[in-house]
């Protein structure tokens, strides 16, 4: 079990990369002319590498998913939220059919939603195409972020390990 102070610690790597990957995700996005990034907001948040490219490749996998059976309604029936919980409910039934499928799979019915909503904002429906790929690379861009920080924690804290003062007793100062 932890003790208090290494349970500050390591709350601290959390909460940095956190902040960092949504400041990296939601003004770099801004810089590239995304006015409302808020997808890529859902980074992975771990600091620990092994751990951060297991969800990552879980985060991937669900998502596009989900973003393929968003865009297949999408492009049958146009924004229409009841085909979009439909398409949900059969991306549910499928998923957990599926032998070995990654962990998370809640986030693939979860990004069917997002990308069917994303043609709620559309007047054509190349508009509503548009829109979901712009989701669809907003999630991208965030799972990346979450894995580059991810790897520089891993390395930071391996370096603090070998002088002794790693990346939490930085933080904590």
């Amino acid at each position: 079990m932890l003790g208090r102070r290494e349970a500050i610690k390591r709350s601290l790597r959390y909460a940095s990369k956190t902040l960092i990957g949504a400041a990296i995700c939601w003004y770099g996005l801004k810089w590239a002319g995304i006015s409302s990034p808020v997808w890529a907001e859902m980074i992975v948040s771990d600091p620990d590498i092994a751990t951060a490219a297991e969800l990552a490749k879980a985060r991937a996998v669900n998502t596009a998913v989900g973003c393929l059976v968003g865009l297949i309604v999408l492009l049958a029936f146009g924004y229409n939220p009841p085909a979009a919980l439909i398409g949900a409910a059969l991306t549910v039934m499928v998923v957990v059919l599926i032998d070995r499928y990654p962990a998370n799979w809640r986030l693939a019915p979860a990004t069917v939603i997002i990308v069917v909503d994303a043609g709620r904002l559309a007047q054509t429906h190349a508009e509503e195409i548009s829109y979901a790929l712009l989701r669809m690379v907003e999630i991208a861009v965030g799972c990346t972020v979450a894995l580059c920080l991810a790897a520089i924690y891993t390395r930071w804290l391996a370096l603090g390990r070998k002088t002794g003062a790693g990346v939490e007793d930085h933080v904590a100062d």
